[in-house]
């Protein structure tokens, strides 16, 4: 993985400087306002966060924001979320501001790597969930979403039977790349090309000294293992796609089923702590304060799911390792749907 020089950072500083001064001056001295992707360029020039970051990682983070920066709609099309619902057009924005002190544009591998994981939807035809929602009213009170195998959802909706994972679980290289995840650590990358431009050679962060190699400081943090049930918060049509389902369970009384969720689990681990809600989605370079709670903070790159989880951490540390365990929650069939494709 080539790291960005200084010489190169202080080049492409250099060719940043004065786009932004037209930016200023335009702001200042002109009547019409700057439409929206000029201030949203201004911001990052002001502040290229970026800068310093190598090619691969930059051209990871493309892949990511096109992919939450879209949409597959319920007729089964590809679209762009509204500006206004969204952070990831923002953030679009910034990377192109980027690439053009780099090489102009994201170079086509690039953009072919970010396409293919839409393209994907429609290896086999339609998605799959034009089957399995076809004609389906959802609720109108708050509600859940559970994709996956019929075999493994029926059980679940007559005898109430849900497995349950450790966190370590998800990392498995089995898993495809939608369900694959590492959930017990958090990366976040700490830009250094102010401190780079300025000559020095370390980042201080409070009585530390971390020192800079030519790169952005990449710093994992790690937390203990946990057990999570994720879910989805609503109907989503890249989903079943994604977990490789035919079948989603709509769970029409969502505090019924979280209750009941906890109250199985609490009964064989009394002292573990609950957690559940939305997850907060996190982007390493920007969100270092969304990691208040880490069973429920995950990579930016996940944020299109819209995952609610209900998570339970330890008060203590484990003896041995976590391995995935099997709850018993009650028949669901009054307040769940079957769907299948």
């Amino acid at each position: 993985m080539a790291k960005v020089s200084t010489e190169d950072l202080r080049s492409r500083f250099a060719r940043m400087q004065p786009r932004r001064i037209e930016y200023e001056w335009r702001s200042e001295n002109t009547i019409e306002r700057l439409k929206r992707h000029e201030v949203w360029r201004h911001e990052y020039l002001r502040d290229p966060y970026l800068l310093g970051a190598t090619d691969e990682r930059l051209a990871v983070r493309l892949r990511d924001v096109f992919i939450n920066f879209t949409e597959l709609g319920n007729n089964a099309l590809i679209g762009v979320l509204p500006i206004e619902s969204s952070e990831f057009p923002r953030k679009f924005t910034h990377l192109l501001e980027e690439y053009e002190v780099r090489c102009g544009y994201p170079p086509i591998d690039v953009i072919s790597n970010a396409r293919s994981s839409l393209l994907r939807y429609f290896e086999d035809g339609p998605p799959v969930a034009v089957k399995i929602f076809d004609g389906y009213q959802p609720p109108q009170a708050p509600f859940l979403v559970k994709y996956g195998r019929r075999e493994f959802l029926e059980p679940m909706l007559t005898h109430g039977r849900i497995r349950i994972c450790p966190a370590s679980y998800y990392s498995d290289s089995g898993h495809n790349a939608a369900v694959r995840d590492d959930e017990i650590s958090r990366t976040f990358c700490f830009p250094t090309y102010e401190e780079r431009l300025k000559g020095l050679d370390h980042l201080p962060v409070r009585e530390h000294r971390i020192p800079i190699d030519d790169d952005d400081i990449i710093l994992p943090i790690i937390v203990n293992d946990y057990f999570l049930l994720s879910l989805c918060d609503d109907i989503y049509y890249r989903m079943p796609t994604d977990f490789d389902a035919d079948s989603a369970l709509v769970i029409n009384d969502r505090d019924r089923f979280v209750q009941r969720v906890i109250s199985a689990f609490l009964l064989n681990r009394p002292d573990w702590k609950p957690i559940f809600g939305p997850v907060t989605y996190y982007d390493p370079y920007r969100d270092y304060s969304a990691y208040k709670i880490p069973e429920m903070a995950k990579h930016f790159g996940y944020a299109y799911q819209r995952e609610f989880r209900i998570a339970f951490r330890a008060t203590r540390p484990a003896k041995t390792p976590l391995l995935p365990e099997f709850l018993e929650i009650g028949p669901m069939a009054d307040f769940a749907d079957l769907l299948t494709a």
